[in-house]
């Protein structure tokens, strides 16, 4: 899902890039999607004229914040599908998805309250589902996860915990959903 500009940046030019996106993070958490773009610049180290040649507005800065979140945790899945168990890796990443959205709360509210756009929430929304898809067909296939559980279900689940949880708390909330979502022995 990386948005990338078009044409490949000199090195300089891509270190800059990241250091506003880095800095805009920082203080979208802070100050919410108003955080001001001369505070932002004076952060990551660079003029405002370089913040403006590489975001055209303030919507194409909270759009390359939100994708660098969603890049993040969608790379995270696939390095827990490739080295947790098949029993643990699904639970383990939806438990780093809460954990992270508890964690980056402001963040996580102007997601929530529409700060990016939409067509890269609903591409959000798509590439998050496949990588979960990933882990629950593993964990599905080890007797970890109900085969009747969707992706989009747990991601729901997941998005409440986060919401109303502490950081502290994803843990036992998670924990608590993933007893929920283990098949049970029908002769109980």
């Amino acid at each position: 899902m990386t948005h990338e500009p078009l044409i490949p940046l000199r090195a300089d030019a891509a270190r800059n890039r990241a250091a506003i996106i880095a800095a805009a993070a920082a203080l979208f958490r802070r100050d919410g999607a108003d955080a001001s773009l001369e505070e932002i610049a004076r952060a990551a180290k660079v003029g405002s004229a370089t913040l403006h040649r590489h975001f055209t507005s303030r919507q194409a800065l909270l759009d390359a914040v939100f994708i660098g979140v969603v890049d993040q945790l969608c790379a995270d899945g696939r390095e827990i599908q490739a080295s947790a168990p098949a029993s643990q890796g699904l639970w383990t990443w939806l438990e780093w998805v809460a954990i992270h959205c508890a964690a980056e709360d402001a963040l996580s509210r102007l997601i929530r309250d529409g700060a990016a756009s939409p067509e890269y929430r609903a591409k959000s929304v798509e590439v998050l589902e496949e990588t979960g898809r990933a882990l629950l067909e593993k964990a599905v296939a080890a007797g970890a996860a109900r085969a009747d559980v969707s992706m989009a279900d747990l991601l729901t689940v997941v998005n409440a915990v986060a919401g109303a949880a502490r950081p502290g708390d994803v843990h036992r909330l998670i924990s608590l959903v993933r007893e929920g979502g283990v098949p049970r022995d029908e002769h109980r």
